[in-house]
């Protein structure tokens, strides 16, 4: 009798013609452009348009042939190393003393962290601006570094409080109590517990450096890669750009196959 009761509801719950429709138009809405744009990448004409009138490689050729994508790849490769190791680094102390530790005003301090999120990029970039020049820095490659580790610092911290939420401290407590220093036992017992988080935390900072623009054009001499693509399309649009961000995207989907085993097998 339970059986007979039940079925209608979960005939209710499954995907109809209509969700599934629904969901093919977000999806197509989503990658709709960087299909687009591989297409274009492929194209034989000297302009970009759609639909293209020939398909031919030699964009890629032109394109890895560049030296200002190259060294605009360089560019943006260090910056966000950098920006993954300072932030990764930073993040992962603000969220282990924030989760640990009670303290007056830390409902504040936790939204200070949090802030460089919710702030506009112009305003964000010109306050990295403005304080370049009291340090006595100015733009480049290291202004880059700590610039963006100031937006990837947030992205991190969440990351690794989200890690922190199921962490048992009295595995801490009792490695400390058996005389492990606190370096050992960070190395040894809690490390190891919010990795997963750590490396989220890292590769999200990396992620948001790489493909940042807003803070770039302020704390940089416009020499990342998106900034170098930013001034082909505004100085002449080739298909090369097309064809340099197909390669963009290809090796994120070869990272994340190269990937997905270590997640599966940790799993």
């Amino acid at each position: 009798m339970g059986q007979y009761l039940m079925a209608p509801a979960a005939s209710h719950l499954s995907p109809g013609l209509p969700s599934r429709f629904f969901a093919a138009l977000v999806v197509l809405f989503l990658l709709g452009p960087i299909a687009i744009a591989g297409i274009v990448a492929f194209s034989s004409g000297d302009r970009m348009e759609f639909p293209i009138p020939g398909f031919s490689l030699r964009w890629f050729a032109i394109a890895l042939s560049k030296p200002q994508y190259i060294e605009g790849l360089t560019a943006s490769v260090m910056i966000g190393v950098g920006d993954a190791i300072l932030a990764t680094v930073a993040g992962t102390g603000a969220a282990l003393a924030l989760n640990h530790y009670r303290f007056r005003g830390q409902s504040v301090v936790r939204a200070l962290v949090m802030l460089p999120i919710a702030m506009p990029a112009i305003v964000l970039g010109l306050g990295l601006l403005f304080t370049l020049a009291v340090y006595d820095m100015q733009p480049g490659l290291l202004a880059g570094v700590l610039g963006h580790a100031v937006l990837g610092v947030p992205y991190v911290v969440a990351m690794v409080t989200a890690a922190l939420s199921n962490y048992d401290r009295s595995v801490e407590r009792a490695s400390l109590n058996l005389g492990v220093g606190p370096a050992r036992t960070f190395f040894r017992i809690t490390l190891p517990l919010i990795r997963g988080g750590v490396i989220a935390g890292a590769v999200s900072a990396f992620l948001i450096s790489f493909d940042n623009i807003s803070l770039s054009l302020f704390i940089t001499r416009g020499d990342t890669l998106p900034l170098r693509l930013m001034q082909q399309l505004l100085a002449y649009a080739d298909p090369s750009v097309a064809a340099i961000s197909t390669l963009l995207v290809l090796g994120s989907l070869a990272g994340m196959m190269l990937l997905l085993p270590l997640l599966l097998r940790k799993r």
